[in-house]
């Protein structure tokens, strides 16, 4: 699985929405962009980063793929931070492949909810897990689920700084994990600073 929809699997709450939580969806955004490094179409060069073609590598990066093709200008930390790509095309993905289901609702108003299709999805069993990945063999996929994770606040609700001997497990995508992580703090701490902070800025309220 993709690291942006394995953040979304962590992002459900317990009433079947997804969290309003501003960090979860730039860490699912930062996610999509490891995908698009792990997937060798997004490199890191002395001077710049270049996007090359190559397989697909899920729903959150090719809508990544499009916002920086439509402003091939725009910084990495500009999209982690306000991209348009984000949650609901992650559950999407999820939903196309079985893994959520849509809940009805007799209330259309409160917006899309999902159930998970199996009880080994749900976000309490999958929450712990992320928290106990350590550094001797993780895979680099797993070990920048793990850092945006707790960056973003999405295994306890807690904000935490990243560890960074998982940030080098992560390795060709510790690069773009690091900056990543840095723009999803840095955002956080802004806002709060400000007296701006809401609902958004707050860790997930399980």
């Amino acid at each position: 699985m993709h690291v942006a929809p394995r953040l979304a699997l962590l992002c459900l709450q317990g009433d079947g929405r997804l969290t309003p939580s501003r960090p979860a969806a730039q860490a699912v955004r930062a996610g999509g962009l490891v995908d698009l490094v792990l997937a060798g179409r997004l490199v890191e060069e002395d001077d710049a980063v270049e996007l090359l073609p190559g397989p697909e590598a899920g729903r959150v990066a090719e809508d990544l793929v499009a916002e920086v093709d439509a402003d091939p200008g725009r910084p990495l930390a500009d999209l982690v931070e306000r991209g348009r790509a984000g949650l609901p095309e992650a559950a999407g993905e999820l939903v196309d492949r079985g893994l959520w289901l849509p809940r009805a609702s007799l209330l259309p108003w409160r917006g899309e909810r999902y159930r998970p299709a199996d009880p080994s999805l749900a976000r309490a069993v999958l929450a712990p897990a992320v928290a106990a990945v350590r550094v001797d063999g993780a895979t680099p996929d797993r070990a920048a689920t793990a850092v945006l994770a707790t960056v973003a606040g999405l295994v306890d609700g807690r904000f935490a700084e990243p560890d960074e001997r998982l940030l080098a497990a992560c390795g060709p995508a510790e690069w773009v994990t690091r900056t990543a992580a840095e723009v999803i703090a840095v955002s956080r701490r802004w806002h709060e600073a400000m007296g701006a902070t809401t609902i958004a800025d707050l860790g997930t309220p399980w």
